[in-house]
C-alpha cells in the first residue's frame, strides 16, 4: 500500500495528463460517453419512471466453452429465475485470468450491446452479470496505447469496473481511471477519495440505467450533464485463489434465500492501526449510527476480525491476512464483507494476503479486492456507506456501486441481486383473468400490497422476459396476443415501490395463447441424463418450416421442415437443472412448453 502511507487527494493532481486536463478532480469531462452507446444501438429517449433491480433486469453472460461457468449460471438461472431471453452464451477461448481490454471489448463488451439490442432488451437491462470463467483483470494499454498511465493510477481495470464503466471503454477514454468516474456515489465525494472523512447525511436511491446522475450523485435530466452506467458483477472465480464449484453453490443459494429476512445479527467495523483500517475506519462511527437507527445492529470495535462473532451480518476489515476458520467468525446468509488490502482480488496463486474469495467460502454473499496494487486510496475501495445502503434495502450490487468512487480496479463477486433488508410489495392481478388458452386480446390490471407507509408507483409487464408495456396503478394493460406465437409463453408482472430505492415485488405465471388450429408435439428424453451423455429431442408440427430447440436463448439443436430428432450433447447443456423448448417456424408459429433436463 505504498509503504504504509496512504495516498490524498493532491496526489491526484498528477493525473491531469491520463485524464481530464488541467483538471485532475473536475466529474464532468466525460459526461456524454454514455452517448457512444446511444449512437452505437439506435437508442430512443425513454419515459422517466423506468425501473429495474430484479431478474427482468439482468444480463447473465455465460462462457459457452466452460463446464464451470455454465454450472454457475444454470444454478443461477433457477434460484432467480432469469428469463430465458436474459442469458447470453459468449464463445469465449481467451484468457480466464488476465488478458487485454482489446479483447474484452471486441469479444465480450461488443457481442453483448449487439445482443441487448437484437433481443430489443437494452432499455430494460440495469446489470450485467458475468457467470465464471472470464478474465478477471484486463490491461487497458492496448486499447489506448498512446495514453501514458502513470501511478497511482495504472492501466489495470477488473472485469467488473470496466463493465459498470462501460462508457469510457468504448469511447477508449482513459479517464476510466479518474478516482471520481462514478457520479452515483451520493453526495460531493471529493473529502473521501483519498481517506474518508466524512458520511454525514448519505442519502440511498435505486439504480436504473436509464437515469442520469450529475457530479453532486443527483439525479439529472440533461444528458450533457450526467453520467450512465451498469451494475456489474461476477457471480465467481474458480481460478487460482478462487473458490471451489461447492463453495460457489453455496453461496449462491445462501444469498437467494436471504432476500427479505432481516439477518438477525450485527454489522462489524473492524478497526485498528494499520493503514488499510486508517484509510476509512474514521467513518465507521457515524456510519454504523445511522444503521442502528434503521433498527439493525451495527458494532465498531477495535482488532482484526470480530473473533467468535455466531451473528455476522456484514463486515469491514482492514487487515491484509487472516483466516475465518481460525477468528471462528459466523457469517450469516446475504451478508457483504471485505476488507481494504492490495491482493484482496488478485486470484493468481500469490502466497501474499487474504484473497476475496475467503469471505464467500464462509457463506458471504458478496465480497470485493482490487485486482492490482492499488496504494491506500480510498476512492478504489468502498467506503463505509456500502453497508448502510444494504441495510435500507438495495440490492447487493447497487450498494456496492454507490460506494466506490472509483471503481476501475475493484472486483465485486457475488449476488447482484441478493437483498436482506428490502421489503417487498405483493403484486396480484385484479379478477383474476384466466392466463390459458388465451384468444384476441388479454386485459391485464395489476393491482400491489406495498410495505407499511409505501405504495406501488407503478408497474411494468413483460411476456418472455421481454418488457411489454408498463403502466400506472389502477389503469388496465392490454396485450395483443395474436403478436404471439401460439402456445406457451411466460407473464411477469413487476410493481416498483414509488420510493427512492424501488423496491420491486412480482408475480409470474405461466400464459397460453391459443389464436390458431396447430399443435406442436415436443418430448425429451432421458430427463436426467449423465454429463458425458446425450438428450435425445422428438418435435412434430404439420406445415411447420422448421424447428428450433432453445437452451434460454441460445439454439442448441435445429430440425428441418415438419418434425424429426435431434441428439443434444448434455455437455452443451451444462451441468445441473435446465431446460429445453421447442420454436417452430412458418404461418403457424408454436412455441412450446419447456422441459426440465437434470445432467448430473
Amino acid at each position: 500500500m505504498l509503504n504504509g502511507r496512504a495516498i490524498t487527494p493532491a496526489c491526484f493532481h498528477n493525473i491531469a495528463a491520463i485524464g481530464c486536463k488541467n483538471a485532475a478532480l473536475r466529474r464532468d469531462c466525460n459526461f456524454g460517453l454514455w452517448l457512444v452507446v446511444v449512437a452505437l444501438l439506435g437508442l430512443v429517449p425513454l419515459p422517466p419512471v423506468l425501473a429495474g433491480g430484479g431478474p427482468e433486469n439482468v444480463l447473465l453472460i455465460v462462457n459457452g466453452n466452460s463446464d464451470s461457468s455454465k454450472a454457475i449460471a444454470n444454478l443461477y438461472i433457477r434460484l432467480r429465475k432469469i428469463p430465458p431471453s436474459n442469458v447470453l452464451y459468449l464463445d469465449w477461448k481467451g484468457e480466464l485470468e488476465i488478458d487485454s481490454a482489446v479483447n474484452f471489448h471486441d469479444k465480450i463488451l461488443y457481442p453483448t450491446i449487439k445482443a441487448l439490442d437484437e433481443r430489443q432488451l437494452t432499455q430494460q437491462i440495469d446489470y450485467l452479470v458475468y457467470s465464471s470463467d472470464f478474465p478477471w483483470r484486463l490491461n487497458v494499454s492496448p486499447l489506448m496505447p498512446n495514453e501514458k498511465f502513470t501511478v497511482p493510477f495504472d492501466p489495470y481495470a477488473s472485469l467488473t469496473g470496466a463493465t459498470y464503466l462501460l462508457p469510457y471503454i468504448l469511447g477508449n477514454s482513459p479517464a476510466l481511471v479518474m478516482p471520481n468516474s462514478n457520479w452515483y456515489v451520493p453526495g460531493k465525494a471529493g473529502a473521501n477519495l483519498g481517506q474518508c472523512t466524512d458520511l454525514a447525511n448519505v442519502s440511498t436511491r435505486g439504480f436504473r440505467s436509464r437515469y442520469l446522475w450529475d457530479s453532486e450523485g443527483k439525479r439529472a435530466s440533461e444528458v450533457a450533464k450526467g453520467q450512465r452506467y451498469l451494475l456489474c458483477t461476477m457471480l465467481a472465480v474458480t481460478q487460482g485463489r478462487g473458490n471451489t464449484e461447492e463453495e460457489v453453490f453455496s453461496y449462491l443459494r445462501r444469498a437467494a434465500a436471504a432476500d427479505g429476512t432481516r439477518p438477525a445479527g450485527s454489522i462489524y467495523f473492524m478497526w485498528n492501526k494499520d493503514i488499510r483500517s486508517a484509510t476509512r475506519d474514521k467513518c465507521f462511527a457515524s456510519v454504523a449510527a445511522e444503521i442502528n437507527r434503521l433498527g439493525v445492529s451495527a458494532k465498531v470495535q477495535q482488532g482484526r476480525l470480530p473473533d467468535g462473532a455466531s451473528d455476522v451480518a456484514g463486515m469491514m476489515v482492514g487487515f491484509s491476512d487472516f483466516s475465518l476458520a481460525e477468528s471462528k467468525v459466523k457469517i450469516l446468509p446475504g451478508a457483504i464483507c471485505e476488507h481494504l488490502t492490495s491482493c484482496g482480488g488478485i486470484m493468481t496463486n500469490v502466497k501474499s494476503q487474504t484473497p476475496l474469495s475467503e469471505f464467500l467460502r464462509h457463506g458471504a454473499a458478496g465480497a470485493s479486492g482490487t485486482v492490482v496494487e492499488p496504494r491506500a486510496i480510498q476512492a478504489k475501495f468502498p467506503l463505509p456507506s456500502l453497508q448502510l445502503h444494504y441495510a435500507r434495502g438495495c440490492s447487493l450490487a447497487e450498494a456496492f456501486y454507490q460506494s466506490i468512487s472509483g471503481p476501475y480496479q475493484i472486483l465485486v463477486v457475488g449476488d447482484p441481486l441478493c437483498q436482506p433488508w428490502a421489503r417487498f410489495p405483493k403484486i396480484r392481478l385484479s379478477g383474476s383473468p384466466s392466463l390459458e388458452n388465451v384468444k384476441g386480446t388479454l386485459s391485464l390490471t395489476p393491482t400491489g400490497e406495498a410495505p407499511a407507509g409505501r405504495s406501488i408507483g407503478h408497474y411494468e409487464v413483460f411476456i418472455d422476459g421481454r418488457r411489454v408495456a408498463e403502466n400506472s396503478p389502477g389503469k388496465t394493460v392490454g396485450i395483443d396476443t395474436t403478436q404471439l406465437a401460439d402456445g406457451y409463453h411466460e407473464l411477469r408482472v413487476v410493481g416498483i415501490v414509488g420510493d427512492a430505492i424501488e423496491t420491486q415485488g412480482r408475480l409470474i405465471a405461466p400464459l397460453t395463447v391459443r389464436n390458431r388450429d396447430a399443435k406442436l408435439e415436443f418430448q425429451a428424453a432421458p430427463f436426467r441424463v449423465q454429463a458425458q451423455g446425450t438428450v435425445r429431442v422428438t418435435v412434430r408440427q404439420p406445415g411447420a418450416k422448421g424447428i428450433k430447440i432453445l437452451q434460454n436463448s441460445r439454439v442448441v439443436g435445429n430440425v428441418e421442415g415438419e418434425g424429426g430428432e435431434v441428439e443434444i450433447s448434455a455437455a452443451q447443456l451444462g451441468r445441473g437443472q435446465t431446460s429445453l423448448q421447442a420454436v417452430s417456424e412458418g404461418s403457424a408459429p408454436i412455441a412450446s412448453a419447456p422441459l426440465n433436463i437434470e445432467v448430473e
